[in-house]
C-alpha cells in the first residue's frame, strides 16, 4: 500500500468522524487497521498523521459553518475514495469499509451525515449493496440483535440451530456467543465475540468492541472450549451450497511392496468433502505411495478406501471421472498452446458439449486461474519455456480443475516455484476446497501462510508410519508436548503470527548427540515410537465424519471411442505440425538418405569407350541400393516411433483416471506414425528412383518400403511402451537393426549360416523372422520378374531355366548316382554309399514319376539293395534316357517359343533399338545374378536322401509354403500366389501381431517377468 494511500486513509477517517464524537477508542479501531497493514514504527507515524487531520478538522469546525463544511467534506470523500480505488484490492477495501463502520459506531448511534459518509465509501468502492448492509447490521447489532442470513454463522451452545437461515456450530463449554460474517464476494470473514470469557484468536485476545478478521489457519480457543478451526467455520458455510456431500473413508489401510518390506503401516481417517488435507513427512516416507494408494494406482495389501461407500479398487466403474490427479511431474503437451492443452482435455472430458460450449468452459477455466491472457502462448518444455513455472502448474491443475473432480491428489504443487507462486497456486486449490471439492496436497516445506491453508494435516515417518492427523497449526503443539518443550501450548510467534512447520520435522528428527556434543545418526524418538505414540493419543480421536449413502455424481462424459480417435490424433499430429525441428528433421531425413545412397551408388564405367553414360542395367549397386532401402525404411520408422509413447506416459497416468479407451489412443499414435511413414518413404522412393532412373515401379516399392516402415513403427511403439528410458530405448535401436542385417539373406546367404541354423531347401526360421528378408525379397523379385522388359520373357523363360535343370543337373546327378551303384554293388565296404544313392534314386524318380505322367517308370520297388539286378539297371538307364529325350524336346521347344518372341520384339531396326533400351532401363544384370545365384558353383545339392535345385532359384517354384530366398511364388493352402504380394501380407500380419503385443503390454510383462525371475536367482 502507497504513502499516498494511507494518507487519504487517515484523512477519511478523520471526515468519516465528527469532532465531539472522537475518543480513544476511535483512534484504538485505526490503529487496529494500521497494524493489519505495518509494523509498529509506521504504525505510530500514521497515527500521528490521523492525529493532525482531527486537529485541523477541530478547528474548522468553530467557524460555524456547518453546511458549507460538510459539504465540502462530501466531494473531499469521494475524491479520496476515488483515489483509494486505483489501488486497493475489493479485500482491502471491504476491511476499510468495516472499520469505518466500527469507526462510526464506536460511542454512540451515527449521525445522518456520518452513514452517509460510509455510504458514499461504500458506493464509490463498488461494494454490492445487500453486503454494505449486512456488514452494517453486523457491526451495529448488540448481543439480543441477531441477524437470520445465510451469511451468519453463530458459535453457541444450543444444540438446536434456532434459526432459520443462519448457519450454527455447537460449541460445549463456550461462554457468551461467537457472530461470523462471511462476505461472499471476496470470500473473507470478521469474527465478532459477544461474552465475558476470555478467547483467543491465533494466541491473542479476541476483542469484545471490535470485529477481527478470520485468516486461513486461524483457530479459537481456550482452556474450556474445543478449538473452532478456520476449516470448521468454512464448511459449515459451504455444507449447504454442495448438493454432493462426499465422504472419503480410509480403514486398516497396509500395503507392502514385492520384497515384503512395508510401505504403508495401518493407517485410519476420513474426511469429507470442502476440506484441503496436507500429506507431509520426510524423503522415504511414503508420501508418494500413500498419494497412490488414496487414488487408486496402488492396490492396497490391506484394507480398503471407500468414496461415499464404493470401493475404489474393488468397484472402479463406479467412480469414473470422481477422482482426479495431478502428478508432480509435467503434463502438459509442449507443442501446444495454453488454450489447446486445455480444449483438447476438455474435448476428452466432455461428449456431452458443443464446440461452442467446450470453448467458453475453456475460457472460464483460464480466466478463473489467471490464464486467459497467455492462451495463444505455446506452452514450451521446461528447459525451454515460454510460460513461468507457476503458470505451467496453474494449467496442469486446471487440466483436472475443468472436469471438476469430487476428489483431487495434488503431488509437490510448489516444487521448484517461488514463493510468490507457490502461494497462488496454493489460493486456487484453497478455492477449490471451498467450492466444496476434497483435495489431497503432498507437500514439503511449506510457508506459513500455506501451511495454515490446510483443514488437516497427515504427517508420515520414515518408513510409512503415520504419525499425525489432525489441524495443520495444532501438529506444532502436539510434538512440542511429547518432546516436553517449555513453550509447548504456543504453536505460532504471537508477534507475527507465522506458524513454522520445518520446527515438526526439527522435533521428529532429532539426533541424540554423543559425549563431545555432536549429533549422531540415531534418532532421539524412532519411526515406531511415534507411531505407538500416534495410536494412543491422535487415533483414538480422529474426527470421524458420518457416512453418506449419497449417490456419486460423474460429472464428466467420456466420449465413445470414435471420437476419442479423433481427439487423440488431432491433437498428436497439431503437436507435431508446430513442432518445426521434427518437421525438420523427420521429413528431410529420408530424401536426404534417399539422395546420399542413390548418388554414391549410381556406377558406369567411366571408361572414355563408354558413349552410353549411366546405363541403369549395368549399375552392379543396384542390388545394395534396394537392400539399404528397405534398413533405411527400418530405421527411419523405428526412429520415429521409439519415444512416441514413453513421452506420453505421464499424460497417460493422469488420462487413466478418466477411463478413456487404450485402443482409440493406440490406434490414433498408430495412425499418426504410418501417416508420417507413408510420406517420408515416398519421399525416399521419389528421389531415390529418380537419380537411379528406376522406371515403373515407384508404387511397388513405394508399398514395400511403406509396409516395411508400418513393421519397424509397431516394433518401435512396443519398446517405447516397455522400457522406462529413452537412453535404453534408443541404444535398443541397433540391436534390433543389427540381426534384420545379418540375417536378411543379403550380407550373408541363408545357406552359409551356421549349419545347425542352415536349412537348405528353404530360407532358415532365424530368416524368416526378419522383416529385411520378407521386404528385400519382394522388391528384388518384382523388380526382376515384373518390370516392363522382363515380364514378356518371364514364363518363358521360368519353362526354359526348368526344363535346363533337370536336363543338365538332375539327370546328370541321377545317371552318377545310377552309374556309382552299378559299379560298386557287391561290394562290401561300399554298402552304406550303395543304399543311399538307391534311396536317392527311388525318391527322386518317385517324384518324377507322380509329377511327369509322360515317362512311366515301374520298377521304382526294385531299387533297393536286396532287389536290384541287371534287368533293373538296364530299366532305369533306359526311364533316364527316354527322361533326356522327353526333357531335350521340351528345352528345343522353349528356346524356340523364346526365340519367336525375341525375333517379333525385333522385327525392325526401330524395335531392336526399343528393345535394346528397354532391356537397359528396365533390367539390372546385377540383380539378375543375385535372385539367378549366379556366383554359387554347387548347381543341385544332395541332402537327406534328395536333389535340391540351387541354380536360378528365381524359376523355382516351392512346394511347400515355407520357401527358398527368391522364389518367384508361394504356395498357400495348395495355391501359388506371387511373391510381392505374399510376402506384403506376412509383413502385415508381422505387424498387426505386434500391435496385439502392444495392446496387451506382452512385451513389458515379458521384460517385468524375466526382471522378477533374475531378481530371485539373485538372491
Amino acid at each position: 500500500m502507497s504513502e499516498r494511500i494511507l494518507k487519504a486513509l487517515m484523512q477519511l477517517f478523520s471526515i468519516v468522524s465528527e469532532a465531539e464524537d472522537i475518543s480513544d477508542n476511535s483512534r484504538k479501531i485505526v490503529a487496529s487497521f494500521l497494524k493489519q497493514q505495518l509494523n509498529q514504527q509506521l504504525v505510530d507515524e500514521y497515527l500521528k498523521l490521523y492525529d493532525q487531520f482531527i486537529e485541523a478538522k477541530t478547528k474548522k469546525s468553530k467557524d460555524g459553518k456547518q453546511n458549507k463544511r460538510t459539504s465540502v467534506n462530501s466531494v473531499k470523500v469521494l475524491l479520496i475514495c476515488t483515489q483509494i480505488n486505483e489501488e486497493l484490492a475489493q479485500k482491502q477495501k471491504i476491511i476499510v469499509l468495516i472499520r469505518l463502520l466500527e469507526f462510526i459506531y464506536v460511542t454512540k448511534t451515527p449521525s445522518e451525515q456520518e452513514m452517509e459518509f460510509v455510504t458514499t465509501v461504500s458506493e464509490t468502492f463498488n461494494i454490492p449493496k445487500a453486503e454494505f448492509d449486512l456488514s452494517h447490521q453486523f457491526i451495529k447489532n448488540n448481543e439480543k440483535e441477531v441477524i437470520d442470513s445465510p451469511h451468519i454463522l453463530v458459535v453457541n451452545t444450543n444444540k438446536e440451530n434456532t434459526l432459520l437461515e443462519s448457519k450454527h456450530i455447537y460449541s460445549e463449554g463456550i461462554v457468551g456467543e461467537l457472530r461470523i460474517l462471511k462476505i461472499d464476494t471476496v470470500n473473507l470473514f470478521f469474527v465478532r465475540h459477544f461474552g465475558d470469557a476470555e478467547l483467543y484468536l491465533n494466541g491473542i485476545l479476541l476483542s469484545t468492541h471490535r470485529s477481527s478478521i478470520l485468516t486461513p489457519g486461524s483457530s479459537i480457543r481456550s482452556s474450556k472450549v474445543q478449538p473452532i478451526y478456520y476449516s470448521d467455520i468454512v464448511s459449515s458455510f459451504i455444507v449447504d451450497k454442495n448438493a454432493e456431500k462426499i465422504i472419503f473413508n480410509v480403514e486398516n489401510l497396509t500395503y507392502q511392496f514385492k520384497g515384503g518390506n512395508y510401505g504403508m503401516y495401518p493407517f485410519s481417517f476420513s474426511e469429507e468433502s470442502g476440506r484441503l488435507v496436507g500429506i507431509m513427512g520426510a524423503s522415504g516416507a511414503g508420501k508418494s505411495t500413500l498419494l497412490n494408494l488414496l487414488n487408486g494406482l496402488y492396490q492396497p495389501t490391506t484394507g480398503s478406501i471407500t468414496i461415499n461407500g464404493v470401493d475404489i479398487h474393488n468397484e472402479p466403474d463406479k467412480i469414473e471421472g470422481v477422482i482426479g490427479y495431478v502428478s508432480q511431474d509435467d503434463l502438459l503437451i509442449e507443442e501446444l498452446t495454453v488454450y489447446q492443452n486445455l480444449y483438447y482435455n476438455a474435448k476428452l472430458c466432455f461428449d456431452n458439449l458443443n464446440e461452442t460450449q467446450i470453448n467458453e468452459r475453456v475460457s472460464e477455466v483460464l480466466t478463473s486461474i489467471g490464464l486467459f491472457g497467455a492462451k495463444h502462448l505455446k506452452v514450451g518444455s521446461p528447459m525451454d519455456k515460454t510460460i513461468s513455472g507457476g503458470q505451467r502448474k496453474r494449467l496442469n491443475i486446471a487440466l483436472e480443475l475443468i472436469r471438476e473432480p469430487a476428489v483431487l491428489f495434488v503431488d509437490e504443487p510448489t516444487s521448484g516455484l517461488s514463493s510468490r507462486d507457490s502461494e497462488n497456486i496454493m489460493d486456487l486449490l484453497k478455492e477449490l476446497a471451498l467450492k466444496g471439492k476434497l483435495i489431497f496436497v503432498v507437500i514439503h516445506q511449506p510457508s506459513s501462510d500455506i501451511f495454515k491453508m490446510f483443514d488437516n494435516l497427515l504427517i508420515l515417518d520414515t518408513g510409512g508410519y503415520p504419525i499425525y492427523n489432525g489441524n495443520p497449526v495444532d501438529a506444532v503443539i502436539y510434538f512440542k508436548k511429547l518432546v516436553h518443550h517449555v513453550n509447548s501450548d504456543e504453536s505460532e510467534c504471537l508477534t507475527c503470527g507465522n506458524v513454522n512447520s520445518e520446527q515438526i520435522f526439527n522435533i521428529i528428527e532429532s539426533r541424540v548427540v554423543d559425549e563431545y556434543g555432536n549429533p549422531t545418526e540415531n534418532r532421539k524418538i524412532n519411526p515406531v515410537e511415534w507411531y505407538k505414540n500416534y495410536n494412543e493419543t491422535v487415533a483414538q480421536n480422529v474426527k470421524d465424519f458420518s457416512r453418506t449413502d449419497e449417490a456419486l455424481r460423474i460429472i464428466s462424459n467420456i466420449p465413445n471411442k470414435i471420437n476419442q480417435f479423433k481427439v487423440f490424433i488431432t491433437r498428436d499430429i497439431l503437436s507435431k505440425l508446430t513442432d518445426k525441428q521434427y518437421l525438420l528433421i523427420n521429413f528431410l531425413e529420408a530424401p536426404f538418405l534417399a539422395f546420399i545412397l542413390s548418388y554414391l551408388l549410381r556406377y558406369f564405367n567411366s571408361d572414355t569407350s563408354n558413349e552410353l553414360g549411366y546405363v541403369f542395367r549395368e549399375n552392379e549397386n543396384f542390388p545394395a541400393f534396394l537392400f539399404m532401402s528397405v534398413i533405411v525404411a527400418l530405421f527411419i520408422g523405428l526412429t520415429v516411433s521409439a519415444e512416441e509413447i514413453f513421452k506420453d506416459q505421464k499424460i497417460r497416468k493422469r488420462e487413466k483416471f478418466l477411463n478413456l479407451s487404450k485402443g482409440s489412443y493406440l490406434f490414433s499414435k498408430i495412425s499418426v506414425m504410418f501417416l508420417i511413414s507413408a510420406i517420408q518413404t515416398l519421399s525416399f522412393v521419389i528421389v531415390g528412383n529418380l537419380i537411379l532412373e528406376v522406371k515403373g515401379m515407384y508404387l511397388s516399392y513405394w508399398l514395400v518400403l511403406f509396409t516395411t516402415s508400418c513393421f519397424a513403427n509397431m516394433l518401435g511403439l512396443n519398446i517405447s511402451s516397455s522400457f522406462n528410458s529413452a537412453v535404453t530405448i534408443y541404444i535398443l535401436i541397433p540391436f534390433l537393426v543389427i540381426p534384420q542385417l545379418l540375417l536378411s539373406g543379403v550380407m550373408v546367404k541363408f545357406d552359409k549360416l551356421n549349419p545347425t541354423v542352415t536349412v537348405q531347401d528353404m530360407v532358415p526360421i532365424v530368416g524368416e523372422v526378419m522383416t529385411s528378408r520378407w521386404a528385400f525379397e519382394a522388391l528384388a523379385v518384382h523388380q526382376f520378374k515384373d518390370n516392363e522388359f522382363e515380364k514378356q520373357f518371364f514364363k518363358i523363360d521360368k519353362r526354359f531355366k526348368t526344363i535346363e535343370f533337370r536336363k543338365n543337373y538332375w539327370l546328370g546327378k541321377l545317371r552318377e548316382k545310377l552309374s556309382s551303384v552299378e559299379n560298386n554293388i557287391g561290394k562290401v565296404e561300399e554298402k552304406d554309399k550303395i543304399i543311399n544313392n538307391l534311396n536317392l534314386l527311388r525318391n527322386e524318380i518317385n517324384v518324377e514319376v507322380k509329377r511327369n505322367k509322360n515317362v512311366e517308370f515301374n520298377m521304382i520297388e526294385s531299387l533297393y539293395i536286396d532287389k536290384i539286378s541287371d534287368k533293373v539297371f538296364k530299366e532305369t538307364k533306359f526311364y533316364l534316357n527316354s527322361l533326356n529325350d522327353y526333357y531335350l524336346k521340351k528345352y528345343r521347344k522353349a528356346y524356340n517359343d523364346r526365340d519367336v518372341l525375341v525375333t517379333k520384339l525385333n522385327k525392325d531396326n526401330k524395335a531392336k533399338e526399343l528393345f535394346i533400351q528397354k532391356k537397359n532401363n528396365y533390367t539390372n544384370d546385377a540383380l539378375s545374378d543375385y535372385v539367378k545365384d549366379k556366383n554359387s558353383l554347387n548347381k543341385i545339392l544332395e541332402l537327406d536322401g534328395h536333389l535340391i535345385q540351387k541354380a536360378d532359384p528365381i524359376y523355382l517354384s516351392p512346394t511347400g509354403f515355407r520357401a527358398h530366398f527368391y522364389a518367384p511364388e508361394k504356395r498357400i493352402f495348395g495355391k501359388y500366389f506371387d511373391t510381392f504380394w505374399v510376402n506384403l501380407v506376412i509383413i502385415w500380419l508381422m505387424s498387426i501381431a505386434l500391435a496385439i503385443t502392444l495392446y496387451f503390454d506382452l512385451l513389458r510383462k515379458f521384460i517385468e517377468g524375466a526382471g522378477k525371475l533374475f531378481e530371485k536367482k539373485k538372491h
